[in-house]
């Protein structure tokens, strides 16, 4: 990722006149498709242990990891892990949430557990194991995170988290109806090469009408790429870690990059507000009643329903008051922290984003604690459930689920006063901080407006049914590799078709003038239209612009003619490879020719391209980009140094970056005098967005 979430793909510099993007690709060998088909295969039906169509030796089903704990590195940090399963072990019949404290000793300990094994027959029999016995949540989690981290899984292509654990985004009839087709035997179901195809209307949560305003966004809040995006952000950068040795986290600057990654969404989510002729988003004040209210729809696979709240209702009441006043005695030992003398502004930028989130690198963790989760915890209103009668856990509790309810943006926003707090202490930026002497914007030309629209998209839920034990002599080629998604040695997909936001594409030119020959960097920015006196609007919308682009150029002498295509912008990526596709394409490249590519295409890391945009409106919608040309600062670690872009994310390698810039540069600080971007290197242009409904676009 770069900045907001810059997706680590093999840039080309932009030499003068010519841009173009290049994502190298290899091939998988023999040993990455041995290791692609098993996290396929254990990752299928997880809440079902007897299902499993490959056959793995009887070591794999007796296996105990603290009888081998010679096959794991740095063993003794397992002991704790081991001590504490074999006496109060977790099951399905929890409800896993990393935010519980309970519930991180076994996350924590599980993810060692995985990482730390010393080869690849260790981890498949660890992962084994815990497949058949672990809480399949906890064991998702573990399993993902482990991986991301791992040497020897990188590029290792995980399925996306809402075709693995379908109940966490797709409402409570898609999931019945996709097991009312499995239950009548595909009554009627028609096969598409030759698997029975069912393909699922799945509504958002406001079909049967809005509870409130924010609740016509549903299609954003409750996209499946948006909120998939943030939960493979938090197992990046898991809270209880500072990470491994030599790919420690805070070489990211994990803690200015926590807080411009909230920045951003708050950014976005704004601009998607204005399409509907929302205004500000309201800031959460937990000592008053909330007006708007939250249904989820979704349900837990154990068949309760995750906890609704009505409109109007307060958090403040008892349960709750030892929770607001450590978020009160917290808050003064935060503004205490942003009124010390700070010399360095990213360095104290990024130890403020470790004590926010409450991460393994804060100052001081047990001090500072982390406000972030004590705002989750008030907010967590539930009723007591389980054998340990802790609550249960809303969509605050899961990332996965936590961008759905309007509420988080509100209380991220009043989190976020105290980086503004912060940036409020740093000097103003002036015109000698944005300029580039011999640099100028010529013009930039896009097009007159841009386009907007719905289509369908399926995902994968066949996870979300429930699958009989597999029978012998099955002549179906995909169930006889290991796909268990079948009925009566039949393949099957279940597929949840939603509507989903894209644009058509666009590109933009920008012709730049330079002096001499030198190393630029590029950033493009989409905010709210201008409205009444520029100087007066860019100082109250700084926080509103959110970035699309940021990319290097290495200028020549005279005019520059810069072109980009928005299916080049270089942290966003395309719709994932459905599970069924996935297993086809290892299986054809594992019993024939055919060339499984390896690239980041589809990195877990990136933001669906296809949400760029806000819808705008059919009429247009005025918005405005924003250009800069500013000179190249090189970051301490170069980009892409030290770990593979093309399979890797390179998280904590301290080479994600493009440049030492401030993230959010130059809107990371207030905007007191807005005529100071009267300099050549900037550029603001005004742009429509116009909604269509074309039926085109719809499959």
């Amino acid at each position: 990722m770069r900045t907001f979430t810059l997706v680590v793909l093999v840039a080309l510099a932009l030499f003068a006149s010519v841009s173009s993007k290049n994502i190298e690709s290899r091939t998988a060998d023999k040993d990455f498709l041995i290791k692609q088909k098993f996290i396929l295969e254990i990752l299928q039906h997880v809440y079902q242990d007897d299902v499993f169509i490959t056959k793995y030796d009887s070591s794999y089903y007796e296996y105990k990891p603290w009888e081998h704990v010679a096959d794991y590195h740095k063993h003794e940090t397992l002991e704790h892990f081991f001590e504490l399963w074999q006496h109060k072990p977790m099951h399905d019949d929890e409800i896993f949430s990393i935010m519980y404290e309970r519930h991180v000793e076994y996350a924590v300990g599980l993810s060692r557990l995985f990482y730390l094994a010393k080869d690849w027959e260790t981890f498949t029999h660890a992962a084994m194991w815990a497949r058949l016995n672990v809480n399949k949540q906890l064991f998702i989690y573990a399993l993902t995170v482990a991986g991301l981290h791992r040497d020897d899984m990188q590029g290792i292509v995980y399925p996306a988290i809402y075709e693995i654990h379908p109940w966490s985004f797709f409402d409570v009839d898609t999931i019945e109806v996709a097991e009312r087709h499995r239950m009548h035997d595909f009554h009627q179901v028609k096969k598409l090469d030759n698997i029975y195809n069912v393909a699922i209307k799945s509504n958002y949560t406001n079909v049967y009408g809005n509870l409130h305003n924010a609740h016509e966004l549903a299609y954003f809040l409750e996209d499946v790429g948006l909120n998939a995006f943030y939960y493979y952000y938090n197992l990046d950068y898991p809270f209880w870690t500072k990470g491994i040795e030599g790919s420690e986290l805070n070489k990211d600057r994990r803690g200015e990059f926590w807080i411009y990654t909230h920045l951003q969404l708050l950014a976005r989510y704004y601009l998607e507000r204005l399409s509907h002729d929302m205004g500000d988003i309201e800031v959460f004040d937990m000592y008053e009643s909330v007006p708007h209210g939250y249904y989820s729809g979704l349900r837990y696979y154990t068949g309760v329903n995750l906890p609704n709240r009505d409109n109007g209702y307060s958090f403040y009441h008892p349960e709750n008051m030892e929770h607001m006043r450590m978020i009160h005695l917290i808050s003064m030992r935060i503004m205490n922290f942003i009124n010390e003398e700070h010399k360095d502004d990213v360095e104290a930028v990024n130890k403020l984003g470790n004590l926010l989130q409450g991460n393994a690198d804060s100052v001081d963790r047990k001090y500072y604690n982390s406000i972030s989760k004590l705002y989750r915890d008030i907010v967590n209103d539930g009723i007591s459930y389980g054998k340990y009668h802790e609550t249960l856990p809303t969509t605050f509790m899961h990332y996965e689920t936590s961008l759905r309810d309007p509420l988080f943006f509100q209380i991220m926003k009043d989190i976020m006063h105290f980086y503004w707090h912060m940036a409020e202490t740093f000097p103003e930026y002036t015109v000698k901080d944005y300029v580039f002497e011999g640099v100028k914007i010529d013009k930039v030309q896009m097009p007159d407006h841009l386009t907007t629209y719905f289509e369908y998209y399926d995902s994968d839920i066949s996870n979300g049914a429930n699958v009989e034990v597999p029978v012998e002599g099955s002549n179906d080629p995909l169930v006889n590799f290991g796909r268990n998604s079948q009925h009566g040695g039949n393949s099957f997909v279940i597929k949840a078709r939603q509507y989903r936001l894209n644009h058509k594409p666009f590109q933009f030119q920008m012709d730049v003038t330079s002096d001499k020959a030198q190393k630029a960097v590029v950033k493009v920015y989409l905010g709210p239209q201008q409205v009444g006196e520029k100087y007066d609007f860019i100082e109250k919308n700084y926080m509103n612009f959110f970035e699309l682009e940021h990319f290097v150029v290495d200028l020549v002498p005279g005019v520059n003619v810069i072109t980009r295509n928005s299916d080049e912008f270089s942290w966003w990526v395309e719709d994932r490879t459905t599970y069924l596709e996935l297993y086809k394409k290892v299986m054809d490249a594992t019993n024939s020719d055919y060339k499984f590519a390896l690239n980041q295409k589809e990195a877990h890391c990136g933001v669906p391209q296809r949400l760029m945009l806000p819808v705008g409106k059919k009429g247009g919608m005025p918005y405005q980009f924003f250009f800069m040309v500013y000179p190249y600062h090189e970051p301490a670690v170069k980009q892409y140094t030290g770990y593979d872009p093309i399979i890797s994310c390179g998280i904590g390698s301290g080479a994600r970056w493009v440049d030492s810039l401030p993230f959010g540069f130059p809107f990371n600080r207030p905007v007191k005098h807005g005529y100071y971007f009267e300099v050549d290197n900037f550029h603001f242009l005004p742009i429509m967005i116009h909604h269509k409904e074309d039926t085109t676009n719809v499959v």
